[in-house]
């Protein structure tokens, strides 16, 4: 069963978007040190790969909470000018 985050997240995966996207929506919500915890406890960078998988994890990780993890990546794919690259000095 396709769910409504993997139907619209699969559509970035090609252009690498989801994986980049992913990570930064991670990081605005946990902060970089525990960004980097969560994607760690995800899998790795290989479950930033592939939206279905990264549902599943984040769902079996955070319950209920998820439901805003996965809705705010969402809202950063679907949004270009949400997406600030930050550059590092």
């Amino acid at each position: 069963m396709v769910t409504e985050f993997q139907s619209k997240a699969e559509a970035y995966v090609h252009s690498g978007d989801f994986e980049k996207v992913a990570k930064m929506a991670l990081k605005d919500i946990f902060g970089e040190p525990l960004s980097s915890s969560v994607i760690y406890h995800l899998g790795g960078t290989g479950a930033m790969t592939d939206p279905s998988e990264f549902e599943k994890k984040i769902r079996m990780i955070f319950g209920p909470g998820a439901e805003m993890i996965l809705g705010y990546v969402v809202k950063k794919l679907e949004n270009p000018r949400k997406r600030i690259v930050r550059s590092k000095k």
